[in-house]
């Protein structure tokens, strides 16, 4: 029993020993207040921008984990479009606007980013400005959406991230 055990131990330790080899991810938000869309149907403008900038960052800091010990992924964010338009609901619900989502409301995201390595050599540069414009062919979406008000913003991310370090990375989890 204690040979288990301590062969239990040792597996635990060899899994979380994995995981903290793994690179990292540094996302910052500049002029948040001039993104062309980042905006709530309801509730308070900041408080969104804050939990969606959170979730972003936390989405970016797992897909960067999949790049090898040491590297830094460092991002700086100067532009959103969130999937969907903003629409009036002229006093039909409780909320003075909806998010319409049509295929010409396509996710889009401007950013700079560099990637380090361990010893801080820029390994990979640029500025980006990514756009999904396939987004409404996702046949998974429907189910997705109602639980990650991010969901298309995060698949466009991940799409990117696979393209841009495949070389680098271990490919991540589907799951947006």
């Amino acid at each position: 029993m204690r040979k288990l055990s301590l062969m239990t131990l040792a597996i635990l330790l060899a899994f979380t020993s994995l995981k903290s080899v793994a690179g990292e991810a540094e996302v910052n938000f500049e002029g948040v207040e001039d993104y062309t869309d980042f905006e709530p149907a309801d509730g308070i403008e900041k408080r969104f921008q804050e939990k969606r900038m959170e979730e972003l960052k936390d989405y970016l800091g797992k897909l960067a984990e999949d790049l090898p010990d040491g590297q830094m992924l460092s991002m700086t964010v100067t532009d959103i479009d969130l999937t969907g338009r903003l629409e009036p609901t002229f006093g039909q619900s409780a909320s003075s606007h909806i998010r319409i989502v049509r295929t010409i409301d396509f996710p889009t995201m401007d950013f700079s980013y560099q990637l380090k390595s361990a010893d801080g050599r820029v390994i990979k540069e640029a500025d980006v400005n990514l756009k999904d414009m396939s987004f409404e062919f996702d046949t998974t979406a429907t189910r997705h959406t109602r639980n990650d008000a991010l969901y298309f913003e995060k698949k466009m991310l991940r799409d990117w991230f696979i393209d841009t370090f495949r070389d680098q990375a271990n490919p991540p989890a589907e799951s947006a």
